[in-house]
């Protein structure tokens, strides 16, 4: 009896050992894989860059978006510094964003965002088209679509992101008659529509939001009004 219980205690401590040693050798066989993915991606020659790609691009020459990305060839594709490289790309005056792609396994895509003109200002000489955070992004000599600002100084970027948010603002079809916008100072902005027969004074930028509603719905109920007033929402006038 002592014999048979020996043996099944023999056998129970073999099949432990066993498992126990499937199981030491599965997890030296994981590290070992996780180890060769490791140098695969982060190290080996297979997945360097060799090529940068540019997309998005209209106004901005991809040369300059590759120069100012500045990616190393012979890089590791999975080493490459996202943060950094998109950081110098924004650097570019036309970019509003720039976003880093990798493309397995040896090519690094950077995708552009463009800023996009709310208004133009005259500048000597030609035109500087401004975008939503007041940067004149581009000079012509020709004029843009955008409408035309004349803004007290035209060289103060806080005057012009303020007029930007209040241009923004404005309904579509409110901006798509927009004709003309002065700002002699932050809290006077003003619009004329419907080729000047309609002056809007808006006032400061704050508000914008409420103003926009306040114009839209005093327009919609027509009259013979060529002034609105909606520098103070609560309380607009008309003449």
């Amino acid at each position: 009896m002592s014999s048979d219980l020996d043996q099944a205690l023999r056998v129970r401590q073999q099949a432990r050992a066993r498992r126990r040693n499937r199981r030491i050798t599965l997890g030296a066989l994981i590290a070992l894989v996780l180890a060769g993915l490791v140098w695969l991606v982060g190290f080996s020659p297979l997945l360097v860059v060799d090529d940068v790609e540019v997309t998005g691009t209209a106004l901005t020459s991809p040369d300059d978006v590759v120069a100012a990305a500045a990616v190393p060839t012979g890089t590791p594709l999975a080493r490459v510094d996202a943060g950094a490289v998109t950081g110098r790309v924004e650097q570019l005056t036309t970019v509003a964003d720039a976003r880093l792609v990798r493309a397995w396994p040896r090519t690094v895509r950077i995708e552009i965002t463009e800023r996009t003109a709310v208004y133009q200002i005259a500048q000597d000489p030609g035109y500087g088209q401004v975008d939503a955070e007041g940067v004149v992004f581009v000079t012509s000599t020709e004029r843009a679509a955008a409408p035309l600002a004349t803004l007290a100084d035209a060289d103060d970027q806080d005057l012009r992101a303020d007029v930007a948010t209040a241009t923004n603002a404005l309904p579509q079809d409110m901006r798509d008659r927009l004709t003309a916008i002065e700002a002699g100072s932050m809290d006077s902005i003003s619009f004329r529509i419907d080729d000047d027969r309609t002056t809007i004074f808006w006032g400061s930028a704050e508000q914008s939001g409420e103003k926009a509603s306040v114009i839209e719905a005093l327009l919609a109920q027509g009259g013979d009004y060529t002034t609105y007033d909606v520098s103070a929402p609560s309380r607009p006038a008309v003449s």
